[in-house]
């Protein structure tokens, strides 16, 4: 046995034979001595060859069934490594069975998981779709009548509703990730300038204003389309906890190696105590309590793509003094 720890285990759980032996041996040959009197050097012999029997078989033992004590004390998450290759004895047969048995059943919940998800999956994204098809025909309604004060607070809320069905899709297609990464050389600016556009109505609506700030001869290594998802989410953030008037400013720069990516924004800032636990799933914070907007799931996407992608996330804030969500390639 390799471990020491396991042969240690195998003789404690032995040991109590070699104690019943010994205290049979002593009642038994001190009863003959009485009776018969055998003696001294007889009784020694007749130990010694028993102890000497009792020892290879002990020994036999270990090695039938020795490498059972190193699977007990085995810490591995993969359960292949519990079994024993070429068993040497039936209980080593018998244990490989019962591993054998536990990674089938392993096995058969692990599909059955995996085919509850896959129907969840699906089940989300058709809702989803089926949501969308209704809310862009009452956008649609909204902008048709977009100089009316009501319909204009209805279009708001047709907003948030699409951006909370599209961050079920994203945090579902997380994922995906893995199957679906495409790392490419990317302009920061071009692909800034997109996301900025994509939220134009947003920036609008808000009276916020964004300002680029990027050289063009800036590019980091990454994937566009989960990117884009990054910097979209920022922006976002930026625009729901900036005041009216404000501005958001996208800087990128170089220091050595290191591409940094900054979204600044100059408005309520992040309380200190909320900011170590910005990134967890459905963590709100003060302001996501005095915004309905917020769902807790925006900041966790950034966080988990980011990493996916190798990038790391830096934020810097300061009450009613703004955030800065910097990248950092």
């Amino acid at each position: 046995m390799k471990n020491k720890d396991s042969l240690k285990l195998f003789f404690s759980d032995n040991i109590l034979l070699y104690l019943i032996v010994f205290l049979t041996q002593l009642f038994f040959f001190g009863i003959l001595f009485f009776i018969k009197g055998i003696w001294f050097d007889e009784i020694f012999y007749f130990g010694f060859l028993v102890f000497f029997m009792l020892s290879l078989f002990i020994l036999t033992r270990l090695y039938k069934t020795g490498r059972i004590y190193e699977k007990f004390l085995l810490k591995s998450p993969l359960l292949n490594d519990y079994l024993i290759e070429e068993p040497r004895s039936e209980l080593e047969k018998n244990y490989n069975l019962m591993i054998e048995e536990i990674i089938k059943i392993n096995s058969d919940k692990e599909i059955a998981q995996k085919q509850d998800k896959r129907m969840q999956k699906v089940m989300i994204y058709r809702f989803v779709h089926q949501m969308k098809t209704p809310l862009s025909v009452l956008k649609l309604i909204c902008e048709n009548h977009s100089d009316e004060d009501d319909y204009k607070k209805i279009g708001r809320n047709i907003n948030t509703l699409e951006y909370n069905l599209n961050q079920i899709l994203d945090i579902y297609r997380l994922d995906e990730f893995k199957n679906d990464f495409v790392s490419e050389k990317v302009a920061l600016k071009s692909i800034c300038k997109e996301c900025i556009n994509s939220l134009k109505d947003y920036f609008i609506t808000s009276q916020i204003y964004p300002r680029l700030d990027i050289n063009d001869d800036i590019y980091v290594y990454s994937d566009s389309k989960w990117l884009k998802l990054v910097i979209h989410q920022l922006l976002t953030n930026s625009v729901k906890y900036s005041n009216i008037g404000q501005t958001v400013n996208v800087s990128a720069g170089k220091i050595e190696d290191k591409v940094y990516l900054s979204i600044i924004d100059h408005g309520i800032g992040i309380e200190p105590a909320d900011l170590k636990n910005i990134f967890e799933l459905f963590y709100i914070g003060k302001n996501g309590r005095n915004n309905a907007d917020s769902s807790g799931i925006g900041l966790y996407i950034v966080k988990k793509v980011s990493e996916y992608l190798g990038h790391k996330i830096e934020v810097n804030s300061n009450i009613n003094d703004g955030t800065t969500m910097t990248i950092i390639f």
